[in-house]
């Protein structure tokens, strides 16, 4: 019987919920691309990997941290609110623009890659409004619907039988402008709460968004690397791999701080945040070591099936793929909590940590090449392995000592 109460209790976990939502979405990001690596020519789809990595490179970055200050409770909506984060998200749109031309990706995908951006800056604060409030199913519902709009592009490619990448791309975009305005539309009707003030405090905004954007320019590192390192069918090779052994980690990396970040926000005492690391902790190395095992054992027949043996993928290839996942999970984890936990000038130091993660992932990633894919992956893996452990050192102290924003 202890079993399964044991078993009831890690299904009752905040952590299971966003997981779940995101192994949902995560399922059909992940067929998506299958079918598009499927019935898409090696170039179409590579260049489809590379925009597609650029819309969601620019999402989260054209947020421009006022995601992480409604997380923190800091942000009265209104269209005041509205006017400026999309001037914020628009210039950094612009800005990824100007960034994607440099990769020859051509005019209108240029134009697909600044409306998504916008778009999806605007989705992602919505989103982490409605995170505030707990309302988890409508949050997660949003900030995942593109991944869905992509599984409904790839069986309209499959229905259609084209050969083109630009209708893919072209469905997704529209996805993100739709799921931005669903999210502003709802947060914007009476009654809305009320701050105590209109101002958006943008040192703490620019700090937050520097925290994050060395963390979401690592999720797409290899693809914008791998186009100048290697031959473009190895950024197609590593699409279908990330469709298929990166998905759980995906989903894991996303859906873990998700409930905690708010949770350990609240937490009171010491005591508390321990109670609640440790709990969520043992769910996700639970899921880790069976997903790992699964994808392990299932790889092949994935090949074979789905792919009808297009793509091969070594032992090699996979084992770096893993590798890589586990290093994101645990990223997740002490991200969360410095998130939630840390003061402006602690916060300061995390980025610093993680933009020289960063800078050691491109380095790692370029001199990785020599070794083909496989040591690209590596590289940059070990580029979020120690963006993971400088985190979790911070963690740890907040962990040990009563030094939390309810302590002092």
């Amino acid at each position: 019987m202890g079993k399964w109460q044991e078993i009831g209790r890690l299904l009752r976990s905040p952590t299971i919920v966003p997981v779940l939502h995101y192994a949902a979405s995560g399922g059909g990001f992940a067929l998506a691309n299958l079918l598009l690596a499927r019935r898409l020519p090696e170039r179409e789809y590579a260049l489809f990997t590379l925009v597609l990595a650029m819309m969601n490179l620019g999402a989260p970055l054209a947020a421009a941290g006022l995601d992480g200050v409604a997380v923190r409770g800091g942000l009265r909506f209104d269209l005041s609110l509205l006017g400026r984060a999309c001037l914020a998200a628009s210039v950094v749109a612009l800005a990824l623009g100007l960034v994607s031309a440099r990769y020859g990706v051509g005019l209108g995908a240029v134009g697909m890659i600044v409306v998504s951006s916008a778009a999806g800056g605007a989705m992602v604060v919505a989103a982490a409004e409605f995170q505030r409030q707990h309302r988890f199913a409508l949050s997660l519902a949003l900030v995942q619907s593109p991944n869905y709009t992509l599984l409904f592009a790839a069986v309209l490619v499959m229905v259609m039988g084209t050969e083109d990448a630009r209708l893919p791309l072209l469905v997704t975009t529209a996805g993100f402008v739709a799921a931005g305005s669903v999210g502003w539309l709802l947060l914007l009707r009476p009654p809305r709460r009320m701050a105590a003030s209109s101002r958006i405090p943008w040192r703490e905004a620019l700090s937050l968004a520097a925290t994050n954007a060395s963390g979401t320019i690592l999720g797409q590192l290899d693809r914008l690397i791998i186009p100048y390192v290697l031959p473009l069918p190895a950024l197609a090779t590593y699409g279908v791999l990330s469709a298929v052994v990166g998905s759980l980690f995906r989903v894991l990396q996303r859906g873990v701080g998700y409930a905690l970040l708010p949770r350990l926000r609240a937490a009171g005492t010491v005591a508390e945040r321990r109670r609640l690391v440790a709990g969520e902790a043992r769910v996700v190395v639970a899921i880790v070591l069976v997903g790992s095992l699964v994808i392990w054992l299932a790889t092949p027949a994935l090949e074979r099936w789905l792919l009808a043996d297009k793509y091969h993928f070594s032992d090699a290839l996979v084992l770096a793929a893993l590798f890589a996942g586990w290093a994101k999970i645990l990223t997740a984890f002490s991200r969360a909590a410095v998130t939630a936990l840390a003061d402006a000038r602690e916060l300061t130091l995390v980025n610093i940590s993680g933009w020289a993660s960063v800078a050691l992932a491109v380095g790692a990633g370029v001199a990785g090449a020599r070794w083909g894919l496989a040591g690209v992956i590596y590289g940059v893996g070990l580029g979020w392995l120690v963006r993971g452990l400088a985190s979790l050192a911070l963690t740890y102290r907040y962990l040990r000592t009563a030094h939390g924003p309810d302590d002092r």
